[in-house]
């Protein structure tokens, strides 16, 4: 491999993935992926859909095994986070969920200093991402009017609806719309809304994970001028002057096979680590807040006090009923017979339970939707309360949001199994069904800080869970809600009893006790490295390029000012599309 190449990407994951790929597409550009993780595509413990989840239920090797400080605001619980160490990063262990959040979302990064970056902007690089596959049959069977300018059908991305559906999908779906949850023909048109099909990153054919790492690289990866070096942990940044003083990153230190090493940028050095490495690696390079530098003697480069801050996630909790036996549910694996049953159909016909998730469908709502209107107010006005004197410009544009009935405030993900929450296990031989509920805009924001100048040291993270009450208090209502739609006329029939919280919580104090003592995230961090005004806390401008420097640029979900109400692995290809052509046409 050559020692020195033009663009140097941090990062194999998912948006480090479509950087270089698209950057590799000029023939005389070279190209360099720097990746800590080893290609693992090819497994079938991430190629399979139905496996997916096994990846969340403890940490492996393919994962960094970041995890929180203890969480004064939630039992003084350390929780893990998952993140992916492997090529293709959380693309390939995460569990192929696909979504687009709400047109007034994405507008708002403009709004926020983000110039050029909107929904009208974006939504080119949504379909350049992605080819969307639906056939008539299922456009007849899920009521969908999927419209085409909305979608990609020739992109890397494959993004298809479940092939295995459960027959209680509908009666729940037929309980939320009792509950005034209208479904959604069309969830991608920036108004996500409503309640609608899961959309997954799957290959229509073979049942297979769609990911930047074998939808993007692999096809690429023969190029001459595209390479991807494995094992190999980036430590710094290397940076030099050039003759008008300008900060110029040179090329990136590594650690590879406990030895050091360096690679040359002859152009420029792109950072896509992910959200929870991306402000480490800054730190350590010498830039972010001074205070936090000088306290591990590493000097100043570019003082940004952003770096590291306004992390955000989408914070849960969950809700389990028992379903009648004729309601099937993804609690039959836990059988072994039957699990090999599911095994032998899938690799003879690519039918069945595992190809897909677990999950059956998606409602967004908004808390007018299912707020009692004293509720509500009393809310409002917590929040107001919170923004009011926060210089934070993120809190107070989603302290707007809260009063509209157009952004929504929480998902209700429906998921046909038993979702466990803290202790709690399914009972052999039983089906269950699940909510999980995930807030989309937390008002608790957190932080990630190097705790150690040794680069090969997990950096500190403290997400600040559940730090003010109105997430909490969000989240139960959400659960009173959960529990309203299980006792509909619709699934009167259906649900035989509820398991989690359990029939005995029933006060808001056991509700709110609840959610502390076992509620976590869904694992969507954004935000550590924002694109913001330097002034507000922003790392990066519109150009993607980290303030202060002249070549170093930061793209992956880091960026990302203010949540979104989606699961946002779409999102973060569409940004790195998007950020591919702004490097290009730097060039």
């Amino acid at each position: 491999m050559a020692s020195s190449v033009d663009y140097l990407v941090v990062g194999g994951g998912s948006a480090g993935m479509v950087v270089a790929t698209r950057l590799a597409e000029s023939p005389n550009a070279s190209v360099c992926i720097i990746e800590a993780g080893e290609d693992l595509i090819s497994q079938p413990n991430f190629l399979i859909p139905g496996l997916a989840p096994a990846g969340l239920r403890e940490p492996s090797g393919t994962d960094w095994k970041f995890h929180t400080t203890p969480q004064e605001n939630a039992k003084g619980r350390s929780i893990w986070l998952p993140r992916g160490k492997v090529v293709g990063g959380c693309g390939t262990t995460n569990i192929v969920t696909l979504g687009k959040g709400h047109a007034e979302e994405y507008d708002t990064w403009e709004t926020l200093g983000a110039t050029g970056w909107n929904y009208k902007t974006l939504a080119p690089y949504f379909k350049k991402s992605e080819n969307f596959v639906i056939s008539e049959e299922e456009t007849a069977q899920t009521g969908m009017k999927f419209d085409p300018e909305m979608h990609g059908s020739s992109g890397p991305i494959y993004r298809t609806l479940p092939k295995w559906t459960s027959n209680v999908t509908k009666p729940v779906s037929d309980a939320m719309t009792s509950l005034g949850i209208v479904p959604s023909a069309e969830s991608y048109n920036g108004n996500p809304l409503g309640h609608y099909p899961l959309q997954l990153s799957v290959h229509p054919e073979h049942a297979t994970r769609s990911s930047s790492a074998n939808s993007y690289y692999a096809p690429n990866k023969d190029k001459g001028n595209l390479n991807l070096l494995t094992g190999a942990e980036a430590t710094r940044i290397l940076f030099d002057r050039d003759e008008a003083g300008e900060l110029m990153a040179t090329g990136v230190e590594y650690s590879k096979d406990g030895e050091l090493k360096i690679i040359s940028a002859k152009k420029e050095v792109i950072i896509s680590a992910g959200a929870y490495k991306t402000p480490q690696l800054l730190e350590l390079s010498g830039i972010g807040d001074n205070k936090v530098l000088a306290a591990h003697n590493i000097p100043v480069l570019v003082e940004l006090p952003g770096v590291g801050n306004n992390l955000q996630d989408h914070y849960t909790s969950s809700f389990v009923v028992e379903v009648d036996p004729k309601y099937e549910s993804l609690d039959s694996m836990l059988d072994p017979a039957q699990a090999g049953l599911e095994f032998m159909l899938y690799q003879e016909k690519k039918q069945g339970k595992l190809t897909t998730n677990g999950g059956a469908q998606f409602a967004f709502i908004s808390n007018h939707s299912f707020m009692p209107e004293e509720v509500s107010q009393k809310i409002y006005a917590e929040a107001d309360d919170l923004v009011r004197d926060s210089s934070n410009p993120t809190l107070k544009t989603q302290a707007s949001w809260l009063k509209s009935a157009k952004i929504p405030d929480l998902e209700f993900a429906h998921c046909v199994g038993f979702l466990p929450m803290g202790d709690s296990k399914p009972m052999p031989g039983k089906n269950y069904t699940s909510f999980l509920l995930a807030l989309t805009h937390p008002y608790s924001r957190g932080s990630v800080h190097i705790n150690t100048s040794d680069p090969l040291s997990l950096p500190s993270l403290d997400p600040h869970l559940f730090e003010h009450d109105v997430d909490v208090e969000i989240l139960v209502e959400g659960l009173k809600f959960a529990r309203k739609v299980f006792s509909t006329d619709a699934l009167k029939d259906v649900v035989k009893e509820e398991i989690i919280p359990g029939p005995e919580v029933q006060s808001d104090e056991q509700l709110k006790e609840f959610v502390r003592s076992t509620g976590q995230t869904v694992y969507h961090p954004i935000g550590t490295a924002s694109m913001l005004p330097k002034e507000d806390g922003g790392v990066v401008g519109p150009d993607v390029r980290v303030y202060g420097t002249k070549n170093l640029r930061v793209v992956d979900a880091s960026i990302i000012p203010l949540h979104i109400s989606a699961h946002p692995n779409a999102t973060v290809y569409a940004v790195a599309e998007k950020a591919a052509d702004i490097i290009k046409a730097a060039a």
